[in-house]
């Protein structure tokens, strides 16, 4: 918080953030109701919510191309503009009667603009590396997670309820999020001199005997260094397994609450936005309280107490079935998880080459995502298949396992602190 109030460069890149996530939480749920007003509506619903995972599995491009650009700040107040150009036109299109072609149309419009807002996030990278002192990192980046997951919680739902207040005006809603969008430009209009004089020093650079490489090479070259940061290649593993079971906790609750009523706060729909509700808070907590038990521990145990939470949750929704001890889990999930994520972006920063940071960052991101389909299909499959008891069962197992690794390879690995810590750089080729 003191890093917002004090550092202009760092609070414009964060309201740019949050102005772009004001817009995306408010539009990216009311896109998905105006799909299911559509003749051919669950094949739209269908697409609509595929469509958001799609910036993040093109992570890897867009960190890609944000390292290869030069001047930073004047290609983030580009972006900006662009999503702003494509969701004035979206404004207009969706005033038309819906045909699948012009849907398909929407739905473009929608996935480049949060490809363009990835690629901006990549841009601000090693702006935010050189804005920030070494050891406000974690807790800027702590901050940043905090405000964006409360931005999504709040706008997400006054999205949901304005959509009906005001008759289903689909228009009005892709107007207000091009003004957030432009608003998150001149934001960063507003400091860019201050931004152009945190960029890395491309005059220096060109002076630099080392070849630009392509995409592919450079994506080989990422991996290869990943591979060789111990510290790093291990807390990936770990997140991978993590996001493996944590994305397929809510069906498996969602199914289990459809019987065990004792665990229903009044009514089913009540229980699953109290669900929500306290997973957000905790990640939020967690996020921002930065001076408490969990500050000396290192991140791989406190992967191992994530993990065990898990397994705790599973063993109350087979036999213990307190709606108490449900809350209390998911409380602690969340929590944990706010503590995870902004120590590896922190991490990262620190000891990531900034001409390979957004790349890097899109490729940990990347791998880590991809546990959450195959946690749903694994887990949810079994459900239907078998019965929850059982996933629930193989789940319990799963997490007490990956659990117990953690906590006995965090006696081994210790985390690497600034300036001791194994560096992803070129040297290391």
């Amino acid at each position: 918080m003191n890093e917002y109030l004090t550092n202009k460069g760092y609070r414009a890149l964060i309201n740019a953030a949050l102005l772009n996530g004001i817009g995306n939480s408010l539009f990216n749920i009311v896109f998905v109701i105006y799909a299911s007003t559509t003749p051919f509506k669950t094949l739209a619903v269908s697409l609509a919510s595929m469509a958001l995972l799609v910036p993040s599995l093109l992570n890897i491009l867009t960190g890609y191309f944000a390292d290869r650009t030069k001047q930073k700040t004047g290609w983030m107040i580009l972006s900006r503009i662009a999503q702003f150009v494509l969701f004035a036109g979206l404004t207009l299109l969706i005033r038309l009667p819906a045909t699948f072609p012009l849907f398909l149309v929407l739905l473009m419009i929608n996935i480049i603009s949060d490809c363009l807002g990835a690629y901006g996030g990549g841009l601000q990278l090693p702006l935010l590396r050189r804005l920030l002192p070494e050891e406000a990192l974690d807790e800027a980046m702590g901050f940043q997670m905090a405000a964006q997951t409360l931005v999504q919680i709040i706008f997400q739902g006054l999205g949901a309820w304005a959509i009906v207040l005001l008759n289903y005006d689909f228009s009005l809603f892709g107007l207000i999020n091009a003004i957030t969008l432009l608003l998150a430009g001149l934001s960063i209009v507003q400091h860019r001199t201050i931004l152009r004089n945190a960029e890395p020093d491309t005059n220096q650079k060109t002076t630099e005997t080392k070849p630009t490489k392509g995409f592919r090479s450079s994506l080989k070259t990422t991996i290869g260094l990943l591979y060789s940061n111990r510290f790093l290649k291990t807390i990936m593993i770990f997140a991978l397994a993590v996001n493996t079971l944590a994305a397929c906790i809510d069906g498996l609750m969602n199914i289990s609450l459809l019987e065990m009523t004792q665990l229903l706060l009044q009514n089913y729909g009540n229980t699953l936005a109290i669900i929500s509700i306290t997973i957000s808070f905790g990640t939020i907590l967690g996020s921002l309280i930065t001076g408490d038990f969990f500050k000396h521990i290192g991140t791989l145990r406190i992967v191992a107490y994530t993990m065990l939470s898990l397994a705790l949750l599973a063993l109350n929704f087979l036999w213990i079935k307190n709606v108490w001890l449900m809350l209390g889990c998911l409380f602690f999930i969340g929590y944990t998880s706010g503590k995870i994520n902004p120590r590896m972006s922190a991490y990262m920063m620190r000891e990531v080459d900034e001409e390979r940071l957004a790349v890097t960052s899109g490729i940990f991101t990347t791998i880590v995502l991809l546990g959450g389909p195959i946690g749903q299909v694994f887990f949810l499959g079994i459900a239907n298949a078998l019965t929850i008891a059982i996933s629930w069962q193989i789940y319990l197992l799963t997490a007490a396992i990956i659990g117990g690794a953690a906590f006995a390879l965090s006696r081994r690995l210790s985390e690497p602190n600034v300036g001791t810590a194994e560096s992803i750089s070129e040297t290391t080729e």
